[in-house]
C-alpha cells in the first residue's frame, strides 16, 4: 500500500493498479509469474515508481482488489431455486479449483500485505467492497429479491461470512476440507434463512 514520500501521480497510481488487474484477469498471468517488472512495463512506469508506493507486488494486487479494479476469480453460483444446494455445489467446485499452489501463494501474500499495510489499507478494507459484486453476494442478492432471506440480511456481509473463513483455511491448511466448509455454510444459512 502507499507509503510516505514524494507525492505520487494519480494517473501513474491508477495505471499501476489497472496494469496488475489486466495482467491477472485478461492476460491470465499466474500470481507467481506476476512481477513488479511486468506490472511496471504494462503501466508504462519505472519499477522504482512502484516501490515508492508499495512494498511489493502483493501490495499492488491487494489495493487493486480493495478498490474493485481486480475481481477474485470465482465462477458464478448456480441458481436452481435451492440456495443451500447451489452454494454447496459451488463451494465444492471452488475447493477443487483453489487446490493449486498459485492460489495458496497469492492468498498468503495478500494476507501478509494486509497485516503489514498502513492506514490506507485499513481504510480500504473498512470500505467492505471485496465481496460486494462477487459470485456469492450476487446469488444471495437474487435470493433476497425472491424473498428467500430473512428481512434485514446484508448479502455482502453474508458473503464475507462465508468467504473469509474459506480464504483463511486456504492460507493456513491449503485446500479447505469439503465437510468443514459444508458445516460452516450450514451455520451461516441457519442465521439468514426465514424461520418456518
Amino acid at each position: 500500500m502507499g507509503i510516505r514520500g514524494r507525492p505520487r501521480s494519480e494517473a501513474s497510481h491508477h495505471a499501476v493498479l489497472d496494469a496488475a488487474a489486466k495482467l491477472l484477469e485478461q492476460e491470465r498471468c499466474s500470481y507467481q509469474d506476476l512481477t513488479v517488472e511486468r506490472i511496471a512495463a504494462e503501466a508504462g512506469v519505472g519499477k522504482q515508481t512502484i516501490y515508492r508506493w508499495w512494498k511489493n507486488k502483493a501490495g499492488v494486487v491487494l489495493e487493486a482488489l480493495l478498490t474493485g479494479r481486480l475481481k477474485l476469480d470465482f465462477e458464478p453460483v448456480p441458481n436452481t431455486g435451492d440456495l443451500r444446494a447451489d452454494l454447496m455445489s459451488w463451494l465444492d467446485s471452488e475447493i477443487t479449483r483453489a487446490g493449486g499452489e498459485d492460489t495458496a501463494v497469492m492468498a498468503r501474500s495478500l494476507m501478509a500485505a494486509l497485516v503489514t499495510g498502513g492506514e490506507e489499507t485499513r481504510a480500504l478494507l473498512n470500505g467492505g467492497i471485496v465481496w460486494e459484486g462477487m459470485a456469492v453476494a450476487e446469488r444471495l442478492r437474487a435470493e433476497q429479491e425472491a424473498g428467500g432471506l430473512r428481512e434485514g440480511v446484508d448479502p455482502s456481509m453474508v458473503a464475507a461470512t462465508i468467504m473469509d473463513p474459506f480464504i483463511i483455511r486456504l492460507i493456513t491448511v491449503g485446500s479447505p476440507d469439503p465437510e468443514w466448509m459444508r458445516a460452516q455454510l450450514d451455520m451461516v444459512l441457519t442465521g439468514i434463512l426465514p424461520r418456518d
